[in-house]
């Protein structure tokens, strides 16, 4: 008698090791807990890069929220399980990693505080946008919420992804002793926040000609 596959082992076939590995998450582990997950660790990773010399940890937690930084919109996909909460947590898990990291390299003195203000100020159209919008719909007297999601670019997503890069580079480079890796590693970093900064002045183009679509969470 021939067995019938289970639908993670038909993800696994069709889809290779991507689909695989989402088919070893359990059906009751939502891809919102996965992303409240990375959330906890990129916070951890923080506290514990302040409290001390303690940047083996650092890693490892870095890792972690990394690595469930893949997985759970891939399992948010594959499920069908794509939701407004999931859109919003994944930008913010991304956001607190970068801030977390930033300040574990300027407590172990490897970042500046000019590195420090070019980074937030990538990052601040997050804020700034759906500040501005609760600002012009006061004047209006129209409701406050729901704000406008900013929606991320190519260009946007490379930022994010060179950026968490660059910093976790250094983080490992400041550990093991490797000035060849954090030469590399702050290249990265400043490559990064220069897309950061074009593709936050796209952001704030599309906000002021009406691009972005208000109503949505």
């Amino acid at each position: 008698m021939q067995s019938v596959p289970t639908g993670g082992n038909q993800a696994a076939q069709s889809g290779g090791v991507g689909a695989w590995i989402v088919s070893l998450v359990p059906a009751s582990v939502s891809p919102n807990q996965i992303s409240l997950f990375r959330l906890a660790c990129a916070v951890a990773m923080g506290v514990v890069g302040v409290s001390g010399d303690y940047l083996g940890w650092v890693i490892i937690l870095g890792l972690a929220a990394g690595m469930s930084d893949l997985l759970d919109g891939a399992v948010a996909r594959s499920r069908g399980q794509v939701t407004k909460l999931g859109a919003f947590l994944d930008p913010l898990g991304d956001k607190i990693l970068a801030l977390s990291a930033t300040l574990v390299l300027l407590y172990h003195g490897v970042l500046s505080g000019w590195a420090l203000a070019a980074i937030l100020a990538v990052e601040a159209h997050a804020v700034v946008i759906p500040l501005m919008h609760m600002v012009r719909q006061s004047k209006r007297h129209q409701p406050l919420w729901p704000a406008p999601r900013v929606k991320p670019s190519r260009l946007g997503k490379y930022k994010t992804f060179g950026l968490a890069w660059g910093l976790g580079f250094q983080i490992i480079a400041a550990w093991a002793g490797w000035p060849w890796l954090m030469i590399s590693a702050k290249i990265l970093m400043w490559i990064s926040i220069l897309a950061g900064v074009w593709a936050s002045a796209i952001y704030y183009r599309d906000w002021f000609t009406g691009c972005f679509d208000e109503t949505s969470a």
